[in-house]
């Protein structure tokens, strides 16, 4: 649509143009329809001119599509060692990720395994702070980052996002028996804990004004701190409070519909690995298998975005 409008923009110069100059003649009817002639020429050309323009455009994007299709499919996908896929994780965040006999398990690894089996890589997860993970990456540190992240503009200014994968609300945790009943509760005489660089702390800074906010550096040392009464309450991701809740270690007080969704995080500029990610992530929801993975760690339906 630009480029048509930019067509017809230039088109419409040239006649206005050369119009301006035909009426500056006084040669009479002879000269006008000369000036006519040249009007209705150089309009036709300065289309052409611009279609061509236009046409190169075209091409060079679908080149440069196809080109990040065929790194894909040939396996450049701008990885640091060929044939293995180095993902950064913050791997304490169940059900998303944690540690089970020493080895990383949870949604979110499930998810990675799956992607990188079918573009024909190898995975190693490296366990890392959550408050580094973008800057790690941005430093060639890991290929790629997943660890429940949230898709965020200013995220979004120093690597880039795979296409979504989950759908998440941050919510209220208290321990049983606690006086606190909803957010509408968090006074200033109450400890709410939060983890460090997270969505979920900046939402709570913002919002929870007269609370004192105090972060840790994962959701494992949030929930162990209200535990030994150290806090009066957890404000984290939903999914992270249902599995508290499950375990027997939170009561759910309140969901805070704040409407996120994940993506897995590359390099900024890596077309090709990014291409390779989406079309993996594509074929896993479209085949079923996502729904597969979602069962093992959720209960409930699939979101209707992420359902085959």
């Amino acid at each position: 649509m630009k480029i048509t409008r930019f067509t017809w923009l230039v088109a419409l110069m040239a006649v206005l143009a050369l119009g301006a100059a035909a009426c500056g003649s006084d040669d009479g009817g002879d000269a006008a329809t000369d000036d006519t002639e040249a009007i209705e020429d150089v309009a036709s050309e300065a289309g052409d001119a611009v279609d061509e323009v236009a046409d190169g455009a075209e091409d060079a994007l679908g080149e440069a599509e196809a080109s990040a299709e065929e790194a894909a499919d040939s396996g450049d996908l701008g990885l640091a060692a060929e044939g293995q896929m180095v993902v950064g994780s913050d791997i304490a965040f169940e059900p998303f990720e944690s540690i089970v006999d020493g080895e990383p398990v949870g949604f979110d690894i499930d998810l990675m395994d799956e992607i990188a089996s079918r573009i024909g890589v190898e995975v190693e997860y490296q366990n890392t702070p959550f408050d580094t993970i973008f800057t790690q990456l941005a430093s060639g540190a890991f290929d790629a980052i997943i660890s429940a992240i949230t898709i965020t503009d200013e995220r979004d200014e120093t690597i880039d996002f795979s296409e979504p994968y989950f759908a998440a609300n941050q919510a209220l945790a208290t321990p049983e028996g606690s006086d606190i009943t909803g957010v509408a509760d968090l006074g200033s005489e109450t400890v709410l804990a939060v983890q460090a660089a997270t969505t979920g702390a900046d939402y709570a800074s913002e919002t929870f004004t007269d609370a004192q906010i105090q972060e840790f550096p994962t959701s494992i040392d949030a929930f162990t701190a209200m535990a030994a009464g150290q806090v009066d309450a957890v404000f984290i991701d939903l999914p992270v409070v249902g599995e508290q809740v499950e375990q027997g270690n939170a009561v759910l007080a309140e969901e805070v519909d704040t409407g996120e969704l994940y993506g897995i995080g590359v390099q900024e500029g890596n077309t090709a690995l990014v291409t390779a990610i989406n079309g993996a992530l594509e074929e896993i929801i479209a085949d079923g298998t996502y729904a597969e993975i979602y069962g093992e760690w959720f209960e409930g339906d699939v979101p209707e975005q992420f359902a085959s």
